[in-house]
């Protein structure tokens, strides 16, 4: 039996023991496709890939391996990044400029981080900026969960096979991140268990594909931490959300601002600052327009008398709003947010 290059691939990725340096190692060396015809176990291999496809198929996910031209160029910075990808959803936000801005934050927040997570995850939708987080309980589900359901680009990653939902409770919302132009990701092969040990393999990807990390809340000593780390490795720029400082779940952003990560003060001032490395379709006018009325429907004046903005600039910022399909008008005269198109 002869091995084609892509399904030697798949079944090595799905074979215990096989990780991504020794595969890499491998790819490179253009040894794979013999590896794989030499193994004694070569006719279980095959099997296993064929398992692989046609689980592939019946989900309508896509294998995305190193080679592939839908391979994002930020996961080369990795020492070792992974062979190959298994993806829901669209391929093109795997290079998107400007690539993802990474939220994470502890699982068990509290209400203060919840409310924030929110708060932000629905305002990075309307500045059309995707999120890209691990789809875990907490901060991470919570700000995700607000950015779809504001109209949001957003991309999981996956710490398990993308037929292994955990946690379960995250199923619905990363059927929605699909259905609404999102991304799901996980390196790992279908059936595969979601680990301990497969937890900072994940988070090496989030912080790869990002260009900025943003910590709502964490504890010093956390799996958090461990994308800061990552990110840190990568020279991504960190922000991270002050907190009590009598507070546990918030002593890492806190110590994570002592060490000079940037905090963040307002949903404004995060954004304009996201801005000020890479352009955005908003301006700080048109942000807090959109702040103002994406919790009920506001009338021009109204605007006008909240933000101090003068009538003629106002109408012409509202306009621009309206073409890009971000509010519309009511029929009562007042405005309405869309979220992105």
């Amino acid at each position: 039996m002869e091995w084609k290059q892509e399904d030697s691939l798949i079944a090595l990725n799905s074979m215990p023991g096989m990780g991504p340096a020794r595969i890499n190692k491998l790819i490179t060396t253009g040894q794979l496709c013999a590896f794989v015809q030499r193994h004694p176990d070569s006719a279980r291999l095959y099997e296993n890939m064929q398992q692989q496809r046609q689980t592939a198929r019946e989900m309508g996910a896509q294998f995305v391996p190193e080679w592939s031209a839908y391979y994002p160029a930020l996961l080369s910075h990795l020492e070792h990044p992974p062979p190959l990808l298994h993806a829901l959803g669209d391929l093109d936000l795997l290079n998107h400029q400007p690539p993802a801005v990474a939220i994470v934050g502890a699982r068990a927040c509290t209400a203060y981080g919840r409310e924030q997570a929110k708060s932000f995850g629905k305002s990075m939708a309307f500045a059309q900026e995707t999120i890209i987080s691990g789809a875990a309980r907490g901060i991470d589900m919570i700000s995700m969960q607000a950015s779809v359901n504001a109209g949001g680009k957003v991309i999981a990653v996956l710490g398990s096979g993308l037929d292994v939902c955990y946690p379960r409770e995250a199923f619905q919302m990363l059927e929605q991140i699909i259905a609404q132009g999102g991304l799901v990701l996980s390196e790992f092969s279908f059936t595969t268990r979601p680990l301990a040990g497969h937890f900072p393999r994940r988070n090496r990807i989030i912080a790869a594909l990002s260009r900025a990390l943003f910590v709502i809340q964490a504890t010093h000593k956390s799996g958090t931490m461990n994308t800061t780390d990552w990110a840190l490795k990568l020279g991504k720029e960190i922000y991270a959300l002050p907190g009590p400082i009598d507070d546990l779940a918030c002593s890492g952003t806190n110590w994570l601002i002592h060490e000079g990560a940037i905090p963040v003060l307002s949903r404004e001032d995060f954004l304009r600052s996201l801005q000020n490395t890479v352009h955005s379709n908003l301006n700080t006018e048109q942000m807090a327009i959109l702040e103002i009325i994406s919790e009920q429907n506001w009338h021009a004046h109204e605007i006008s008398e909240q933000l101090s903005i003068g009538d003629d600039q106002l109408q012409m910022q509202l306009l621009e709003l309206e073409l890009q399909g971000r509010v519309s008008r009511t029929a009562s005269g007042s405005y309405r947010t869309l979220g992105p198109q």
